[in-house]
């Protein structure tokens, strides 16, 4: 689930700020998803310090937005690195960024060009809002209004507010997707070796106390197994579709996941921090996660779990390559 979000624009002194404080307000209203994400803003070449334009603040009273005490801020890889989705204004801006960030290519989008994107996987199409004062459409940019006049920057706060009412409608059936196939009615089986078995429990009243429904294939004591059997027992159980994720834990996690990756059908993931396993199921569909009870403690080990179990695969370039490995099945 998208949980922090960086908008960036070049000075960080009109639209990121604006989209920022408007994508807020939005959320204000939707108190579902509100408490649940995070919203920045940033400029590639930002001058560290400087006030919004007066314009962007002039117009941002007319949406009960105070932008007056905002001070630009420059991009900072750490906060790239933990953001979930980095949305800019225009085309150029995405390609600076990535130039100078490319370890963050999987999340970069331009704001307009995500929603339409989407909306098109959902099958939806929506036609791009025409609000610019010079009455065309501007593809997926939204261009600049520092400089220019009042209206330029009514009209462009106006093209930002419709494309981030769609971006909520998107997070809110994110949400609801997660819902339906997360928490209690996400059917998940769990497993382990001796190694894992005392990590193993520890998920499991995690679990329990999430509401989540699972079945535990054991092991349910610290008496030697061999860690091929259990994998094949949680590994096949999801296969058949008898579960819809599976969570499997040996001493390191990798005897599990190389055996659980033998069966046919499943994409076993071996994660140790979080974003790994946010990008374990973003990017590759994973159904079955691995870890090492000798790696990792159960605070965050649980983490972990909550990441990945929240977690949504979204489609696109990626199922192409998703379908490539499962072509290598056969």
């Amino acid at each position: 689930m998208v949980k922090k979000i960086l908008l960036v624009c070049t000075g960080n002194t009109c639209r990121s700020p604006m989209a920022a404080a408007l994508l807020q307000k939005i959320l204000e209203g939707k108190r579902e998803i509100a408490s649940e994400i995070q919203i920045s803003s940033a400029g590639i070449y930002a001058f560290p310090g400087a006030p919004a334009s007066t314009e962007a603040i002039e117009v941002m009273r007319h949406y009960g937005v105070d932008l007056s005490t905002h001070l630009s801020r420059g991009l900072q890889s750490e906060e790239l690195l933990a953001s979930d989705l980095i949305l800019t204004m225009t085309t150029a801006q995405k390609a600076q960024l990535l130039k100078a960030f490319p370890e963050v290519k999987d999340k970069v989008f331009i704001l307009r060009e995500y929603i339409e994107e989407q909306l098109k996987g959902k099958g939806v199409s929506r036609e791009h809002p025409i609000a610019f004062s010079e009455g065309k459409d501007t593809g997926v940019d939204i261009p600049d209004p520092f400089g220019q006049t009042l209206e330029v920057y009514h009209s462009c706060a106006e093209v930002i507010v419709q494309n981030l009412q769609e971006l909520v409608k998107i997070l809110l059936a994110e949400r609801g997707d997660r819902k339906k196939k997360g928490g209690e009615k996400m059917r998940i089986a769990i497993g382990s070796d001796h190694a894992g078995f005392q990590l193993k429990a520890e998920i499991a009243k995690y679990l329990e106390a999430k509401g989540y429904e699972f079945k535990d294939f054991g092991v349910f004591s610290s008496e030697s197994v061999d860690y091929p059997d259990q994998a094949a027992l949680v590994a096949k159980a999801v296969a058949k579709g008898e579960f819809d994720q599976g969570i499997i834990i040996c001493g390191t996690g990798i005897g599990v996941s190389i055996a659980a990756n033998k069966i046919k059908g499943i994409r076993a993931a071996h994660c140790h921090d979080v974003f790994s396993a946010q990008m374990a199921r973003a990017h590759n569909d994973s159904n079955v996660l691995t870890m090492g009870s000798r790696v990792v403690g159960p605070g965050l080990a649980e983490t972990i779990v909550e990441a990945y179990l929240e977690g949504k695969f979204q489609g696109g370039r990626h199922q192409r390559r998703v379908d490539k490995i499962t072509k290598l099945e056969e």
